[in-house]
């Protein structure tokens, strides 16, 4: 059930009273939603944002919606869901947020609050819409080709998954509003979803394979040959995001980054290759994907760049520098991948 606007500033009244703060809604200052009395004595006006998800890229948007010029009201938003992710951007920007899951934050003069309260939210599933593998590997799949319409037994081959389960998946991002009714992703709140959800596992190496038809691609599987039709090791993170020509600098000799098959290659791989002792002595890191669409969904750069090994699809190479909150965010809003591929970030 959609928020009135009464709603939502009632539902803020609710969360300050439970860290024993008061407030009163606006009078006579059309600018401003709800003043609240802080412990030092001192009022602060506050300008209220509502809004149904907050994620990085959306913050830039409700930035854009700050109070008008000439009020001093403190702007504030209250989301049905924020990310974590989302959180952070927020608080960089230094705005004050309420989660309805049950989180306030409040920073003002003689104020500081980072406290869990009652949960507010009845729009969105208790469980989240990528809290199972089959959601997050469905997530990924309908960001590889936005703009293409997936249907149920369609991802469910893709997958290799059952089609009630894939079914399942779909009603749980509808309910998110991470998918429209044809299916489509939400963009970019989608990416971000799946940037929280996304943990590869992996280790550091002391030494790099040889792609040259030796020993190493043999027992490693590396597969070099018919790099988009077949299953095998794929380039990641920094290195490959300079492949793509996104917006980063790294040294000559900075540590690559591979995406590998499964976790019976990451063992087989750390033991033919050894563990690097400390991590600034690795030759680089191996790691598995939170999906098979990874290391299945390869793209081979060769036509149109120097270097033998194959890469990941952008969508994973953005994923992986989503996961540093500082750099990685600061190449993503500057990088937009060349045809055939797509901005869903």
């Amino acid at each position: 059930m959609e928020r009135t606007e009464q709603d939502v500033v009632d539902a803020l009244l609710e969360a300050l009273r439970h860290v024993g703060i008061d407030a009163q809604t606006r009078s006579g200052d059309a600018s401003v939603d709800a003043v609240i009395a802080l412990p030092s004595g001192e009022y602060l006006p506050v300008q209220i944002t509502s809004t149904s998800l907050v994620t990085p890229e959306s913050t830039a948007k409700l930035l854009r919606r700050r109070a008008k010029p000439g009020t001093e009201a403190t702007p504030l938003v209250v989301a049905d869901r924020i990310t974590e992710q989302g959180r952070q951007a927020l608080n960089q920007a230094n705005w004050n947020w309420l989660d309805l899951r049950g989180h306030l934050r409040l920073v003002g003069p003689g104020v500081f609050v980072d406290a869990d309260v009652p949960a507010q939210s009845t729009s969105r599933p208790e469980r989240p819409a990528l809290s199972g593998q089959v959601g997050l590997e469905l997530a990924a799949l309908l960001l590889l080709d936005p703009t293409s319409r997936v249907g149920v037994r369609e991802a469910a081959t893709a997958l290799g998954r059952a089609p009630s389960s894939v079914s399942s998946a779909f009603a749980a991002l509808r309910a998110a509003g991470l998918v429209n009714a044809t299916h489509e992703p939400v963009r970019p709140e989608m990416f971000w979803e799946l940037a929280e959800h996304w943990n590869p596992v992996g280790a550091d190496v002391s030494r790099l394979p040889a792609p040259d038809g030796s020993r190493d691609d043999s027992v490693l599987h590396l597969g070099l040959d018919n790099v988009e039709s077949t299953v095998g090791w794929a380039l990641t993170d920094t290195v490959a995001a300079m492949r793509y020509d996104a917006p980063v600098s790294a040294r000559a000799d900075h540590p690559p980054d591979f995406y590998v098959p499964d976790r019976s290659a990451l063992r087989r791989a750390t033991r033919l290759l050894g563990s690097a002792a400390e991590p600034s002595t690795r030759a680089g890191r191996v790691r598995v994907a939170p999906t098979p669409l990874v290391c299945a969904r390869r793209v081979d750069g060769s036509p149109w760049g120097d270097g033998p090994w194959p890469l990941a699809h952008p969508l994973f190479v953005a994923l992986d520098l989503a996961q540093d909150p500082g750099r990685g965010r600061e190449i993503l809003s500057l990088w937009s991948p060349k045809e055939p591929w797509h901005r869903v970030w």
